[in-house]
């Protein structure tokens, strides 16, 4: 559950239980006027007279009085009458002044029916303290505001940002319970409850439960096992701490979630306690407090152990207006456990299965060894949830001992297995992280796979989320090599249908000399990724968990190549330059690093990297020594960080930092240090900083030199209007487009195909688009071809064909703008950062397409498309020229015109349907000849269609260049 929705579910409860508070003592208390106090203040016509005879045996009064004294007169807290606005509602405020000071101010609460809301006003400059009372509570309220405060808190009204220090701290120092006496049930040896609101802090309440002590187990049976703890009821109580604010909601302060853990020990022979813990929820609601607790136990006589994770009790919170506020013992509930485990040890079959619940439904997982082969499954269910199909996922090994199925050469196959996945997904960035952190094994043959079914569990929800309408399938293997001491774990995953996507996960792990204690051990993560719709292919592999000889290595390579839009070519091994942006989607690498002398005397530790990208080259490295001890001694560094940028222009920045240090017990007695950074072509930046320290005696050397011609493109460049006409000019800056979707039933050949694609017909319903390179359209530019121009702005206003004219600038949602790629180091100012760090392409408006509505695109004539009947001799023609018809001659039959036929007749306006006379046999003359004298279907022509045809020749696109209109 979300910590900000407990926090409303509870606040919402509390606000009708202080509504209902306050309701009923302003019934029992007289109307008063206003206080002649508060004239001449921010309190007149709100503060109303002091209520001096308070009604016997009301809880809030009762409450009070507990709190802050008698409230009579000459205590520092009175009970007045309240009203926020004139026409609202009588309330109730508590004054906090001192009796002995007048001139320190007052603060008031006033609380209102209809929300409720609560009103805070401080006069300004109070400074106000309250002496502890003596009683069960204890109050001691602190308020603090120079300027003054007033403000007002309440459903639907806005945060409001504290103007003053405020505190107030209640604390209860007796024993509370509730439950049963002799359990189950929960005590408290006191409670604090404090609120706070401080300048640029949110307001906040905590609530302390000191000595808490929870007995999930009757006394009885808890003497008898041996139990103890906070959970058990014994000794060892602890002090939980409850905060709400609007930031983090209502949580615990101990883990800042909605679950703490608790201690908890059994002293009982083969069972032992995995953890405790209290969690706070909501139920129909109602605000519940769950008592949980993990354990585990060996059956006496019996090869068998059992674990049980997360069963308790649940006991409702009760915030009624009309109930007591407390924990109804009655509506007491079983907690079911979140996971079950097993583990059965009989040689030579062993194993184990666990089951949990997760947020979505549950998970599963089973492993048997079966002394021949070794069996392991893991499988997540999310039953169906109203309109969402059930979601299923399932990884499946099986292991053979060693050394495995030979296949020759020192290979050996160690493993197989698959995963399979229906209504779920490959969450990308989730298994990057799990490459990056070396926990690839978590989906590729896990080992110990009953003791890490969380992590194990929790990876696979994460990396394989449920994803309505997409399937997962995919096999894995793991082969070694040398009695494995050269392992290799693959996975090749297909996320189906379509856009499918292929997904490859594996691990390379060589040990050395032998992989139960090896000596070096190199372990490669990867992640491989191949996405056809974007198109995509990106690699990214992972040295976290290796060393050589004791010393870590450490690092990461990556390789992107995106193209679509937005196309990106990335190699990096370690990482990035510091001065470099990456691009969007590639993930941030740690560098190559190794540490070549680790020790508590001498360290020194090397790292570096390389990478090319689209448009720059970088590498760079760093030597850091560090040979101290009891913080006496030497540390020297010496690092390069060079990068090379080829586009949108050529520059470089490389910079090369060293220094050297001598320390004795923690200070510096000297030391030397350079930091240069030189930067060009053009123009040459050379900058940076020396130092030498000596003792006391500190010297710095600061040094900024510019040299050199100016950067290319600073004079002035000549107008792009000449350009911009050459390129419009151009035959392929125009293009007919044809519709996705037809308007007309017409069925073209496929040599009409071939026509539409060459531009020698153009479709009826096609749309014209232009589109040119030279100027970005829409953005004002300040170069042209890298040199500087005067501001301006180019637009396509409007678009003549023929005799219409389409008026673009004022429809652009009509006519939208299509986008191309330009530099922008040749159109807008760029400094020496972005020059550096910024992308080689961006995606400007460079064309607009319009349609052709309303446009003359030639004389149509009349064709005939009807059926035609004729008579021809057997054998029939193949059936997909004619079909019989049932119940005639064999020899009459119909057909259709076929579409090139039509485009034929289109070209001539003289189309006529001839009947074709078979010849045939006389036994069939004598039978048809009386049916053959009624033909006549000569020169039948019909007016089905007015057809359009064009030809978007070179006269049409000089006509439509001379009618292009550019405004600037």
């Amino acid at each position: 559950m979300d910590p900000h929705e407990l926090l409303d579910q509870v606040g919402s409860r509390l606000l009708a239980l202080a509504e209902h508070a306050v309701n009923s003592l302003v019934q029992q208390l007289p109307q008063l006027g206003d206080d002649p106090s508060a004239a001449g203040t921010v309190l007149a016509g709100r503060l109303l007279s002091v209520h001096d005879r308070l009604p016997a045996g009301n809880s809030l009064v009762d409450l009070f009085r507990q709190m802050f004294g008698n409230l009579e007169a000459g205590s520092s807290v009175r009970l007045h009458g309240w009203r926020r606005a004139p026409d609202a509602p009588p309330g109730l405020a508590l004054v906090l002044s001192d009796p002995t000071d007048p001139a320190a101010g007052r603060a008031v609460l006033g609380v209102t029916p209809g929300g409720p809301i609560f009103d805070l006003v401080v006069t300004p400059g109070a400074s106000l303290s309250m002496l502890p009372t003596p009683g069960p509570w204890t109050a001691r309220p602190t308020i603090a505001t120079p300027e003054g405060w007033d403000a007002a808190f309440g459903p639907g009204l806005d945060p409001i940002v504290p103007n003053g220090t405020v505190s107030v701290r209640v604390e209860r120092a007796e024993r509370l319970s509730v439950g049963m006496s002799e359990g189950p049930g929960m005590s408290v040896a006191g409670i604090v409850l404090s609120v706070a609101a401080t300048p640029g802090q949110p307001p906040h309440v905590e609530m302390e439960l000191r000595g808490l002590t929870v007995a999930i187990l009757p006394k009885v049976l808890a003497d008898l096992l041996g139990a103890r703890g906070a959970m058990a009821g014994g000794p060892g109580a602890v002090n939980v701490t409850i905060r709400a604010d609007r930031v983090g909601g209502l949580r615990f302060v101990d883990t800042g979630t909605l679950n703490v853990p608790l201690p908890l020990r059994l002293n009982v022979p083969g069972v032992r306690t995995r953890g405790a813990a209290i969690k706070l929820s909501i139920d129909g609601g109602v605000p519940r407090l769950a008592l949980s607790m993990s354990a585990a136990a060996d059956l006496p006589g019996l090869p068998l152990h059992v674990s049980l994770d997360g069963a308790g009790i649940d006991l409702p919170v009760v915030l009624s207006p009309t109930t007591p506020l407390g924990i109804d013992p009655n509506g007491l509930e079983e907690v079911f456990p979140e996971g079950l485990a097993t583990e059965l040890r009989l040689p030579p079959v062993s194993g184990g299965g666990v089951v949990r619940r997760t947020e979505d439904g549950y998970a599963g997982l089973i492993s048997l060894d079966l002394g021949v082969l070794r069996l392991q499954a893991i499988a997540l269910l999310r039953p169906p949830v109203g309109s969402d199909p059930i979601s299923f996922l399932a990884l499946l090994s099986a292991t053979f001992p060693a050394p495995g199925l030979q296949l020759g050469l020192g290979f050996a196959l160690d493993a197989v297995g698959g995963l399979i996945g229906v209504h779920r997904s490959v969450e990308v960035n989730e298994l990057q992280r799990l490459i990056m952190d070396g926990n690839a094994d978590r989906v590729l043959f896990p080992d110990n796979a009953v003791e890490r079914a969380r992590e194990i569990v929790g990876s696979l929800e994460a990396a394989f989320p449920i994803t309505p309408g997409r399937m997962l399938v995919g096999p894995m293997v793991r082969i070694t090599w040398g009695a494995r001491i050269v392992s290799l774990s693959g996975a090749l995953i297909l996320e189906l249908p379509a856009p499918a996507r292929a997904i490859l996960v594996g691990r390379l792990l060589i040990c050395l000399p032998d992989p139960f204690v090896p000596l070096i051990r190199l372990q490669a993560s990867v992640l491989g990724r191949v996405d056809p719709s974007v198109p995509v292919v990106e690699l990214l592999v992972s040295l976290t968990g290796s060393w050589i000889v004791g010393l870590a290595v450490r690092g990461e390579m990556y390789m992107l190549v995106r193209g679509g839009h937005d196309p990106v070519f990335v190699l990096s091994a370690g990482g990035f330059h510091p001065r470099y942006t990456r691009p969007a989607g590639v993930p941030a690498l740690s560098s190559l690093q190794i540490d070549l002398a680790p020790s508590l005397v001498f360290g020194l530790r090397m790292e570096a990297y390389l990478a090319v990208t689209s448009n720059a080259v970088m590498f760079g490295g760093q030597v850091q020594l560090d040979a101290t001890i009891a913080e006496c001694g030497v540390q020297g560094w010496l690092g390069l960080d060079a990068l090379f940028v080829f586009d949108p222009v050529f520059a470089f920045s490389v910079r090369v930092r060293a220094g050297v240090a001598v320390r004795a017990f923690g200070r510096r007695l000297a030391s030397v240090g350079l930091d240069f950074t030189l930067e060009g072509p053009a123009h040459w930046h050379a900058f940076g900083t020396g130092s030498i320290s000596v003792l006391f005696w500190d010297v710095e050397l600061d040094f900024d030199i510019v040299w050199g011609q100016p950067a290319v493109g600073q004079e002035g460049g000549r107008d792009p209007i000449e350009s911009l006409r050459v390129a419009v000019g151009m035959a392929q800056a125009w293009m007919a487009e044809r519709p996705q979707t037809e308007r007309s039933a017409l069925m073209l050949t496929p040599e009409a195909n071939k026509k539409l694609a060459k531009g020698d017909i153009v479709h009826p319903d096609a749309t014209l688009r232009v589109t040119q390179t030279v100027v970005p359209l829409g953005v004002p530019i300040t170069r042209f071809e890298r040199r500087q121009v005067p501001v301006q702005t180019w637009t396509i206003k409007v678009v003549t064909l023929g005799q219409s004219t389409v008026d673009v600038a004022g429809n652009p949602n009509k006519f939208p703008a299509l986008a191309e790629r330009f530099v922008p180091g040749e159109y807008f100012e760029l400094t020496e950062d972005q020059q550096l760090s910024g992308p080689a392409f961006v995606n400007h408006a460079g064309g607009v397409r319009v349609d052709t509505d309303g446009v003359s695109v030639g004389v149509g004539h009349r064709v005939d498309d009807r059926y035609e009947t004729a008579y021809e001799p057997p054998p029939p023609l193949p059936a997909r020229e004619f079909s019989g018809w049932a119940g005639r001659y064999r020899g009459e039959a119909v057909y259709a015109v076929s579409v090139a036929e039509r485009l034929e007749r289109w070209r001539s306006s003289d189309a006529t349907v001839r009947v074709r006379r078979p010849t045939l046999s006389v036994a069939a003359v004598n039978d048809l000849r009386p049916m053959l004298s009624d033909v006549s279907l000569v020169n039948a022509t019909a007016n089905v269609w007015e057809a359009l045809h064009q030809r978007l020749d070179t006269d049409l696109a000089v006509q439509l260049v001379e009618s292009w209109e550019l405004n600037s």
